[in-house]
């Protein structure tokens, strides 16, 4: 029996190919981003991410890694003498 939604609709489920790509897309895009690649609603990617934890954890590594590799480019930056980026790193 296929599991509903409170509207009585069938809960929609990533394929395992758009899981592997859940990782690449959340260092880049948005979660409405993320949504439209998948031709699906906010509110339903927020669901599956709530019940679906590889999806959930593939989601956050995605992320971390963007933000550590900003992170990085960031201090290296201000290392390098950069103003801009030393005001923003040590403040």
């Amino acid at each position: 029996m296929t599991e509903k939604n409170k509207g009585g609709r069938p809960l929609i489920e990533l394929t395992e190919e758009q899981k592997a790509e859940v990782e690449t897309l959340a260092a880049v895009l948005s979660t409405e981003q993320i949504a439209d690649y998948f031709g699906i609603g906010r509110t339903t990617w927020f669901a599956i991410l709530d019940r679906d934890p590889e999806v959930s954890e593939l989601y956050k590594k995605g992320r971390a890694k963007a933000v550590g590799f900003v992170a990085q480019n960031l201090i290296q930056k201000a290392r390098g003498g950069y103003l801009g980026e030393q005001i923003f790193y040590f403040t």
